[in-house]
């Protein structure tokens, strides 16, 4: 795989994989009597998708200046992805109360998947440089 076809085979993994699981998470929820929109499904993968193409292009533009840090670069974007959750997400969560396991697996599907595929290609890029 060529490095310049990185960004480009990332970002359409990324929106096909995650494309792909919304819809069968969203039927598999809907076929239990959940409403996924009550859930918050469309702001998880959303918040998903935008923080795994920042993670990515960060450490995909600062490869070579700062080759080092990368693995950082990725902790860090990890990091923010569960910022942004318990800012976003759990306050709507856990106005009941408790954080139900089906709440934490709306978010948790969409980070599984990003976390899986950036591992993949930092370690193709962590070879290439």
């Amino acid at each position: 795989m060529k490095l310049r076809t990185y960004p480009i085979r990332f970002v359409f993994l990324l929106l096909v994989g995650l494309i792909a699981l919304f819809f069968a998470q969203s039927w598999i929820l809907e076929g239990k009597g959940h409403d996924p929109r009550s859930l918050h499904i469309i702001k998880s993968y959303v918040l998903n998708l935008i923080m795994a193409l920042i993670v990515f292009f960060a450490i995909y533009i600062f490869r070579n200046k700062y080759r080092d840090l990368l693995g950082f670069f990725f902790l860090g974007g990890s990091l923010l992805k569960f910022t942004l959750f318990f800012i976003f997400l759990y306050p709507s969560y856990i106005l009941d109360g408790t954080l139900e396991r089906l709440e934490f697996l709306v978010f948790f599907v969409p980070y599984g998947f990003a976390l899986v595929l950036e591992t993949y290609f930092l370690v193709k890029l962590l070879n290439t440089v």
